[in-house]
């Protein structure tokens, strides 16, 4: 893992096949599907911010201090999640 992916993103199973694509996509065209970190393979939802400003957010089901895009609990070290789906 080089660079860290936007947190804007995600990878979501359609057809058996992972496949990257923005929050907003995932959220209206695939909320049924499993979804998956960019980063760290992990396993994330997506969170809709009902605030006037509105929006939309990756969420890990379980963290770990190895995913960039969990800036509150990353060691400096990218890694797979424990729990990384395939």
């Amino acid at each position: 893992m080089t660079t860290t992916p936007n947190p804007k993103t995600c990878e979501a199973k359609i057809d058996g096949v992972w496949r990257a694509m923005t929050l907003p996509e995932a959220a209206a065209h695939h909320a049924m599907a499993v979804t998956r970190c960019p980063a760290c393979h992990g396993r994330v939802s997506i969170h809709r911010n009902y605030t006037a400003r509105g929006g939309l957010s990756l969420a890990h089901r379980k963290g770990f201090d190895g995913c960039p895009l969990l800036p509150g609990r990353f060691n400096g070290t990218p890694s797979l999640h424990p729990q990384a789906l395939a």
